[in-house]
């Protein structure tokens, strides 16, 4: 493998993991629901009683991470296919609005075709997420998916620690200083 395959699966996978992590374990230890000084095994087996008692409402989480999370499975499992719905949807609305093909393209099978097209195309993205891990290389599989599970763990670790992103920071280094 060389080195800049490592860089892109940081750069697409490892990176995103750990904020993703982050931000939802952020929100679970600030919660209440995982105590902070808990380990690897009883984050997992909490995890998984949340994933039963997740099943077991009717009405959903007002985070809708969160929801999406436990919907793909939760843990690091459901955050990696969660991620990678997110990068197919917006892969694909991207494609869609620079390639708009136009409607009369679009509806030349007629509505119930488009329908059907449409639906298709959801279930394909939701399968691509369920197996994540061949979405993102075909060549070093395994490398990837360590890349994520070390990105998972380690946005778990900064949320227990209780460190704090400093996205404003970015986003203001990023912005045009006014003179």
């Amino acid at each position: 493998m060389r080195i800049l395959d490592l860089i892109k699966a940081l750069v697409e996978l490892g990176i995103p993991m750990a904020v993703l992590s982050w931000f939802i374990f952020s929100w679970l230890y600030g919660a209440g629901e995982i105590d902070r000084e808990a380990g690897r095994k009883a984050i997992s087996a909490r995890v998984k009683k949340l994933k039963k008692s997740f099943e077991k409402k009717e009405e959903k989480n007002t985070n809708y991470v969160y929801d999406k999370w436990m919907w793909f499975g939760s843990g690091f499992y459901g955050l990696a296919g969660l991620w990678t719905f997110a990068v197919v949807e917006i892969s694909d609305l991207f494609g869609f609005v620079f390639n708009f093909p136009g409607l009369t393209a679009m509806f030349e099978d007629g509505f119930i075709s488009f329908v059907v097209a449409l639906l298709l195309n959801q279930v394909t993205n939701i399968v691509t997420a369920f197996v994540w891990f061949g979405y993102w290389s075909a060549d070093s599989v395994i490398v990837w998916v360590l890349v994520a599970y070390i990105g998972y763990w380690a946005g778990v670790e900064m949320a227990r620690r209780g460190m704090v992103l400093p996205i404003d920071q970015w986003l203001e280094k990023l912005s045009i200083k006014k003179s």
